[in-house]
């Protein structure tokens, strides 16, 4: 994600590099309920850039580096990457479509998709009226 020049806004469409801001998508639409009970130690290769997530019953740690005995490895673009964290494409569909790869544990690959999820909109709520 990127923060445009002009307008302030973070784009998820202009990424050069991932950086902090994959760490913390990946906390922001983290479903600890989903991971209740799973250990396991996921590593994203997006090209240059490497970055995991630990998961521990229900916590998730991301750190920026490689992990040391990764459960799962995926290893994809950054384009392909920016559409699986915004729901355009699924890791299976990727992975049939080459544009993605899995490796390790197979069943901690199937968990993958329930373990994030983008957060529902905020809906604001109009101020109350003061009385006078």
């Amino acid at each position: 994600m990127a923060v445009g020049p002009a307008s302030g806004h973070v784009r998820l469409c202009g990424v050069q590099r991932l950086g902090r801001w994959a760490l913390l998508g990946l906390k922001a639409c983290f479903d600890a309920e989903a991971a209740a009970g799973l250990r396991a130690l996921y590593e994203f290769r997006v090209e240059e850039e490497v970055f995991h997530a630990r998961i521990d019953d229900g916590t998730i740690e991301t750190v920026h580096g490689p992990a040391q005995h990764p459960d799962v490895i995926i290893t994809t673009s950054r384009e392909t990457f920016r559409d699986l964290a915004a729901s355009r494409s699924t890791l299976a569909e990727a992975i049939s479509s080459g544009a993605a790869s899995a490796s390790g544990d197979r069943q901690a690959v199937h968990r993958l998709h329930r373990l994030f999820r983008l957060p529902l909109p905020q809906t604001r709520s109009a101020a109350p009226a003061h009385a006078s």
